[in-house]
Order: C-alpha cells, then sequence, then structure tokens
C-alpha cells in the first residue's frame, strides 16, 4: 500500500505541490493526470526519495520513509535512467543489481524476459532504439521485485506492442499485489491498465475515481483541470 499525507513542494517561489493525499491499496493500478507543469513527476520523485518534500509524509506497507533514506520495496521508471551507453543492458543491470541488497543474479535475466528485451540482452545500451532502452528501464524498475511500482509516462516512445507488454505486466503484478501509480498523457492507454485514477491540479489532488468502468474519465479530466493548459 502506498499513502501520501500532506505532500507540498515549492521550488523558489512557486508552490508546485501545495497539499496532496492519495493512497492506492495492494493490487491496485491508480492513474495519475494532470496537465504538464502540475507536478506529478515531483510527486513522485519525492515517492521514491529522490526529493524532499517541504512537509508531509510518504509511506509504503505502514512504513513512513524519512528524508535521506533508501526507498525500500520501490521500483520505477521516472525521467531519463542513468545507464551507460558503452554496456550491454545485461551488464548494466548486472551493475544495478550489485548495488541492490538481496537481489540474486538469476533476477537480471529473469526481467531482461519479462521486459522482452532477452534477445537484445547483450547489444550495447548505445545502440539500442528509443523503445529498447524504455523496456530496459522497466526491466531496471521490476528487479528488485517491488511492492509499490511508480512509472512516470512509461508508455511514451514504444510502439503498440511494448505499450501492450508493459501493461500485462503492470495487471500481472497488481494481481500478485504490487501497488502500482503510473502518469500518461494519453487518458485511452491509462484507462486501459488502471482500475483507479486521480487528478492533479493546481498543486491538490481535485478529483479522484475509484471504478475506471464507470467513469468517461477523458470527459472527468476536462472538466477538471483548468483550461490554460501548457501556457500557464
Amino acid at each position: 500500500m502506498l499513502e501520501i499525507r500532506g505532500i507540498k513542494r515549492s521550488f523558489g517561489a512557486k508552490e508546485v505541490l501545495k497539499c496532496v493525499d492519495l493512497t492506492v491499496g495492494d493490487g491496485r493500478i491508480c492513474g495519475l493526470l494532470g496537465l504538464n507543469g502540475e507536478g506529478k513527476s515531483t510527486l513522485m520523485k519525492i515517492i521514491c526519495g529522490l526529493i524532499v518534500p517541504d512537509c508531509g509524509s510518504v509511506s509504503v506497507d505502514g512504513r513512513t520513509m524519512r528524508p535521506g533514506d533508501a526507498p525500500q520495496g520501490i521500483g520505477a521508471m521516472i525521467e531519463a535512467p542513468a545507464f551507460y551507453g558503452g554496456l550491454s543492458g545485461y551488464d548494466n543491470l548486472e551493475l544495478m543489481r550489485k548495488l541492490c541488497d538481496d537481489v540474486p543474479p538469476a533476477r537480471v535475466a529473469e526481467v531482461l524476459r519479462v521486459a522482452g528485451i532477452a534477445d537484445n540482452a547483450t547489444k550495447k545500451y548505445k545502440d539500442y532504439s528509443q523503445g529498447m532502452k524504455q523496456r530496459l528501464y522497466f526491466a531496471f524498475a521490476l528487479l528488485k521485485k517491488p511492492r509499490v511500482l511508480i512509472l512516470d509516462e512509461p508508455f511514451s516512445g514504444v510502439d503498440p506492442v511494448s505499450v501492450k507488454l508493459f501493461e500485462d505486466v503492470i495487471k500481472a503484478m497488481a494481481g500478485a499485489g504490487c501497488t502500482v501509480l503510473v502518469s500518461g498523457h494519453i487518458i485511452a492507454e491509462l484507462k486501459n491498465v488502471c482500475d483507479c485514477a486521480a487528478i492533479l491540479d493546481d498543486g491538490v489532488i481535485k478529483a479522484y475515481f475509484d471504478d475506471l468502468s464507470v467513469v468517461d474519465l477523458e470527459k472527468e479530466f476536462l472538466s477538471t483541470v483548468s483550461s490554460s493548459g501548457d501556457v500557464r
């Protein structure tokens, strides 16, 4: 379970997150929607311990993360990964594995297979296509068998086959009890994989939908967010 309580974060005079509260239960896949610049990535970085909030708390399975804590039980895809171009996909993940606690060597081959990139595991990262890079990053997010999976626009830059693979793996993870928070810009893609959704606007969660099967999510999104979009 992921619990976010009273998260606030400003950058200079700009108050990006004013007071964010959100709970995502075990086995649930929650879509995080919002216009560009509304703080979705900032919130996800706070969850992963990459940014310290001004106030508020993040808890995973009842354990509250403290500033500076290495996130336990969390796997993530946020922005561009720091992979080495001269190393193969396999060697990049093996290097990451050695930095993690209690991840067996066999796990690298397993996540490469799950992410559909095993056939290109020995190819150098610098020679990967954008879709292959995204698949490798997805494999990295799964490396530690996370209890919470944070995915910031995982479908960006990938082909429909990769999108379907990601969706299937995400649903399988949730079926095994993993909590998933995923952001994106294409509402139809999110609705294909998510069972609930939250709309972040003006620094707060403006709306939450617990059952997407009975909601016109695009209509609700457009009626909830500011109409000014990227010009704001």
